[in-house]
């Protein structure tokens, strides 16, 4: 229970934004345009998508350029071979059947533009979401709600070891309910090895919803990407412009993020 404490104390503290994150400030006004390459690479055998865009304004993109001649190179763990995405049009590029592993390191390179832009980050081991309850908040600061609103709970084993990150991704009703203040991220650097019980205090849920969350292992790089953008959506890092805190080179913004999925389905009932 004291570990559990400590836990929540930590997560209490990311949803109050008082992160020590590192925000990485960019003007990034009209005359400043930025390539944007969006990509999540996911454990077990996958169609990898990368999404290339342009834009003048981060908070206000309006409609972004997509970018159409680019070349995009995979490459996994100690492996020189690369595999060379397709251009499937529209900013859009896939490698079709990709299997990727756990506890591997993975290389993204993209040339666009006359300019190489390139990022990396480690895939962890899948922990296994245990199952899912349904219980009535108390009292929650976060997410004031009705007496007719209830609360999901994930049960989870923590594994021994290194640092672990999470990202906890809910859809309700086959609607994804996890971006903006909704997002939730959290680390176990005080209860490693514990087993948890922890509730999505973010969001509330109705009589009768079908929820499916998914627990969403991630490095300690991409820990940090989501901490700042919960920041950023809630207006706490600063005064504007600032932008989250990519691991892509060459001053691109979005990131590329490898991750393995735990997922079970509740009704609320």
């Amino acid at each position: 229970m004291k570990n559990l404490l400590f836990v929540l104390a930590s997560i209490v503290a990311i949803a109050l934004l008082n992160s020590c994150t590192t925000v990485i400030d960019i003007n990034l006004n009209e005359a400043d345009s930025k390539i944007v390459i969006e990509a999540e690479l996911m454990s077990g055998t996958h169609d990898f998508m990368v999404k290339i865009t342009k834009i003048s304004d981060f908070f206000n993109p309006g409609q972004p350029l997509t970018i159409t001649n680019a070349t995009v190179l995979l490459k996994k763990g100690t492996d020189n071979t690369p595999f060379n995405l397709m251009n499937d049009g529209n900013g859009i590029y896939t490698l079709k059947n990709f299997t990727a592993i756990e506890n591997t390191s993975y290389f993204l390179s993209v040339n666009a533009e006359g300019k190489t832009y390139e990022a990396i980050d480690y895939l962890p081991k899948n922990v296994v979401l245990d199952s899912l309850s349904v219980g009535v908040p108390e009292n929650n600061p976060f997410n004031p709600s009705g007496a007719d609103s209830f609360q999901i709970v994930l049960n989870y084993q923590d594994p021994l070891g290194d640092l672990n990150f999470y990202r906890i991704q809910a859809t309700v009703n086959g609607i994804p309910r996890s971006e903006g203040t909704k997002l939730l991220v959290i680390e176990d650097r005080y209860s490693a090895g514990a087993y948890f019980t922890l509730p999505i205090f973010t969001d509330s849920y109705e009589l009768n919803d079908r929820v499916d969350v998914e627990l969403i292992s991630m490095s300690h790089a991409m820990f940090d990407y989501f901490t700042t953008l919960a920041l950023l959506v809630d207006g706490s890092a600063g005064a504007a412009p600032t932008n989250p805190s990519s691991n892509w080179s060459g001053g691109a913004l979005g990131y590329f993020g490898a991750f393995s999925v735990s997922k079970q389905t509740i009704l609320v009932r």
